[in-house]
C-alpha cells in the first residue's frame, strides 16, 4: 500500500475524529459537561491474516488511543469520552456483501444501525461512563463463528 492509502484512512478516521472532539471541547468546557462517543471496532485487538487491513485497523486503533486520552484530560470537567467498538454493521459501506461477514460475530449475524444506536443512547445518558471502549460487536472480540 502506498502512502496516499494510509493518508486516506489517517484523514478520515483519525484526524475528523481529533478536528472534530477538537472543535466542540470548548464548548463542553464553558458548560461543564459532554459526552464524546467515538466509533472504533473489536478488531483492534487482534489480527486478520490474508486481509490487506493495516491502514484502516490501525486507524482505528489511534481512535480508541485518542479515547483514552481524552477521558484522561477532560474527564474533570465532567466531560466523557468513550468509544463504541463496533462489529460489521450493515451498512451502504458494506453494499450487498455485508451478510458474508457474519461469521465473524459469535451471533452469526452483521449487526443492525440500531445495535449502536442504542448503545449511543445508553452512553449519552449515563453520567458515569468515561474512557470506555465498548464493543458492539456480536461477539467478534470474543470470538468468530468457524462455519
Amino acid at each position: 500500500m502506498d502512502e496516499a492509502y494510509l493518508d486516506r484512512f489517517l484523514s478520515t478516521n483519525l484526524k475528523g475524529t481529533y478536528f472534530t472532539t477538537q472543535a466542540f471541547i470548548p464548548q463542553m468546557l464553558k458548560q461543564h459537561d459532554g459526552v464524546v462517543i467515538n466509533i472504533g471496532t473489536p478488531m483492534v485487538n487482534f489480527a486478520f491474516g490474508g486481509v490487506p487491513a493495516t491502514a484502516p485497523i490501525s486507524s482505528k486503533g489511534a481512535i480508541h488511543a485518542l479515547t483514552l486520552q481524552l477521558a484522561a484530560e477532560f474527564g474533570k470537567h465532567n466531560i466523557r469520552i468513550n468509544t463504541i467498538a463496533a462489529g460489521v454493521i450493515r451498512t451502504p459501506m458494506h453494499g450487498e456483501d455485508g451478510d458474508k461477514s457474519a461469521g465473524l460475530h459469535l451471533v452469526n449475524r452483521i449487526g443492525e444501525v440500531e445495535d449502536i444506536a442504542q448503545m449511543a443512547y445508553a452512553i449519552a445518558k449515563s453520567n458515569f461512563i468515561n474512557g470506555a471502549i465498548i464493543n458492539v460487536d456480536g461477539g467478534m472480540g470474543a470470538g468468530h463463528n468457524l462455519n
